[in-house]
C-alpha cells in the first residue's frame, strides 16, 4: 500500500510540472501574438500616415495645379459657358478635380447632351461636351425643342433657330406625348436615311392625331400625306414613286392629299376626286 502512495504522489508531481510547462508555453504564443498585432497596428498607421501625407503633397504641389481648360465638341461661346458652370478655378489641383461633380454640372446646361472629361498630367483637363441637336419644335402650351431621339431638352427661346418643322396635336401633359415624340422622331430618321431631297427641312408640320398617327405637311408641296404610325421607310419609298409619277403626268399641283396606310397600295385624293 505505500508503494502504491508513493508512485501516485510521484505521478501527481510529474502532472503539475507538464501543467506548469504548457501554461508557460501557451503564455509565450499569447505575448508573441500581441507583439505581432502591435507591430502590425505600428505599420498600418505608419502607411496610413505616410497615404495621407502624400495625398496633401499631391494636392497641394504646385507642379500638378490646373492650369489649361480644353473644351471641344462646342462653339466658343458656349465653351466659355461650359468653364462658368464646371465649378472649375485655375489653380487648383488635378487630383482633387470630382469628375462626377463636374459632369453633372456641365450637363445642366440645356444644349449639352452628354459630356466626357479626360486629365493630363500635370497641368490639363480635356472636356469633350457633345451638343443637343433639335430637329423639331414641339408646340404644346409654349413651344419647345425636340432631339432626334424624340426628347424635348428645352424651351424655344427667342433667339432659337425656326428653321424646324412644328409638331403639333400634343396636349399638355398627354400620357402618350413621349411615345408619341418617339415615333415623330422614328420617321424623321426613315425620311433622312431614304431620300435627302425630303429632308427634315423640307417639311412644315408634323400633325399627332389622337392614335399617335402621322399627317406630315412639306414646305413645297400642295397637299398632306398620312403616314400612319409605322411603316414609314417602305411608305416614303412609295411617296418617292407617287411623286415622281404626278409630276411626269403634270397633276402634281392638283392633288389634295395621299394616304400611304394600304399594305400594298395609296390612295391619290385630288380636287374634286379620288384616285
Amino acid at each position: 500500500m505505500k508503494r502504491s502512495s508513493v508512485l501516485d504522489h510521484q505521478s501527481v508531481k510529474r502532472g503539475r510540472k507538464g501543467g506548469f510547462f504548457l501554461f508557460k508555453t501557451r503564455a509565450g504564443q499569447l505575448g508573441f501574438g500581441l507583439i505581432k498585432i502591435f507591430l502590425f497596428l505600428v505599420g498600418l498607421g505608419g502607411l496610413s500616415l505616410a497615404l495621407i501625407s502624400g495625398s496633401q503633397f499631391l494636392t497641394s504641389s504646385p507642379y500638378f495645379r490646373l492650369r489649361n481648360i480644353v473644351v471641344t465638341g462646342v462653339n466658343d461661346d458656349l465653351r466659355e459657358e461650359l468653364i462658368k458652370i464646371s465649378g472649375l478655378k485655375q489653380g487648383e489641383s488635378l487630383f482633387s478635380l470630382d469628375p462626377a461633380i463636374i459632369r453633372r454640372n456641365i450637363e445642366t446646361h440645356p444644349w449639352v447632351r452628354s459630356v466626357s472629361l479626360r486629365k493630363q498630367f500635370p497641368h490639363t483637363l480635356y472636356i469633350n461636351a457633345e451638343n443637343e441637336e433639335p430637329v423639331a419644335i414641339v408646340l404644346l402650351e409654349r413651344m419647345h425643342l425636340m432631339d432626334r431621339e424624340g426628347v424635348i431638352f428645352k424651351e424655344f427661346e427667342r433667339d432659337d433657330s425656326v428653321d424646324f418643322p412644328v409638331i403639333t396635336g400634343l396636349s399638355t401633359g398627354g400620357t402618350r406625348n413621349g411615345a408619341y415624340l418617339k415615333g415623330v422622331a422614328s420617321f424623321l430618321d426613315a425620311l433622312c436615311s431614304v431620300d435627302p431631297r425630303l429632308s427634315v427641312k423640307s417639311l412644315s408640320e408634323i400633325h399627332v392625331e389622337e392614335d399617335g398617327a402621322l399627317t406630315i405637311y412639306f414646305n413645297q408641296l400642295p397637299f398632306k400625306v398620312f403616314f400612319g404610325k409605322d411603316g414609314f421607310i417602305r411608305k416614303i419609298h412609295s411617296l418617292t414613286d407617287i411623286i415622281r409619277h404626278l409630276r411626269a403626268a403634270h397633276r402634281l399641283y392638283q392633288v389634295r392629299s395621299i394616304d400611304l396606310n394600304y399594305r400594298d397600295s395609296a390612295v391619290v385624293a385630288f380636287t374634286g376626286e379620288v384616285v
